[in-house]
């Protein structure tokens, strides 16, 4: 009872640690704002930032699991179907415990042009993500290839996410006459001004989910490892970023293009990841040859 016990507290804490901090990291930088106004023009903000809110959500339960099942693995020198779960759901509360407040709190001040609930709307989608991640989570835990996949493209996008920023605040771009509000930056996308915005958003995670995909799938082909999760591990990595934009949605303006660019091609993302990751996986093996 002492492993278990161990390993719900190991997964509850470090979910919403994890939640917290990046959550901490993006209103403390003003970057996610909920409490404003989406007047008509910016619409898509709302989408965008709920997009985020989602994957923020999503990067804090498969975390906390695969913190929880490092734990596991280091006792028991392997981690079953017992740890997955039980570690994957122990997360999701963790990540959903912070997730909850952190975005409804703001979310209530929200004013949208659209007739949206906006406190309804953002609960819905945090519940969403909170799901999203427990499937992330049963999938990639204890399965190297895939779990390999999914944290380099995390880390990269976080990258991704750090250019932009440091690019918005140094042009001091924004979208309000006041300079209250940064330009929102999309999620996996390296929004900065030297990039027109099209081709930047269809092109950056499929870009991103290629390298990550061959570069995961040659070390695990190296190692040994079984050509099903190699070959999926191309598409795990970009999946968190694309359930994201699915549940935050295109955009509730159909003028406006900046969300759907994003949201096609963080799909595109999944396929590209998963087409590299299996021919990977799926060319035939020599002797002394990856």
């Amino acid at each position: 009872m002492r492993f278990w016990g161990r390993l719900l507290a190991a997964a509850f804490g470090m979910a919403a640690l994890v939640g917290a901090a990046q959550f901490g990291v993006v209103y403390g930088l003003d970057v996610l704002r909920l409490d404003r106004e989406f007047v008509a023009g910016t619409d898509n903000d709302w989408n965008l930032q709920l997009t985020w809110v989602v994957w923020f959500t999503i990067v804090a339960v498969a975390g906390g699991a695969t913190f929880a099942a490092g734990l596991a693995l280091r006792d028991r020198r392997r981690i079953g179907a017992a740890v997955r779960v039980v570690t994957a759901l122990a997360a999701t509360l963790g990540a959903a415990a912070v997730a909850f407040p952190l975005t409804l709190q703001s979310a209530q001040y929200a004013r949208l042009s659209a007739t949206l609930d906006p406190e309804l709307t953002a609960a819905i989608a945090v519940a969403a993500g909170v799901v999203a991640g427990l499937f992330v989570a049963l999938l990639a835990v204890g399965r190297s290839p895939l779990a390999a996949d999914l944290w380099v493209c995390t880390g990269l996008v976080w990258l991704l996410a750090i250019v932009s920023y440091l690019d918005t605040t140094g042009f001091g771009r924004n979208r309000d006459a006041m300079g209250e509000y940064y330009d929102p930056m999309r999620l996996g996308v390296l929004d900065i001004s030297g990039l027109q915005p099209i081709p930047r958003a269809s092109f950056s995670m499929p870009v991103i989910a290629l390298l990550v995909a061959l570069a995961c799938a040659l070390v695990a082909r190296h190692a040994g490892r079984s050509r099903l999760l190699i070959a999926l591990s191309g598409a795990v990595g970009p999946l968190p970023v694309a359930m994201a934009y699915v549940i935050g949605g295109p955009g509730l303006s159909r003028a406006l293009t900046d969300q759907a660019d994003a949201y096609l091609g963080a799909m595109i993302a999944v396929v590209v990841g998963l087409i590299a990751s299996s021919i990977v996986a799926l060319a035939p093996r020599r002797p002394g040859v990856l």
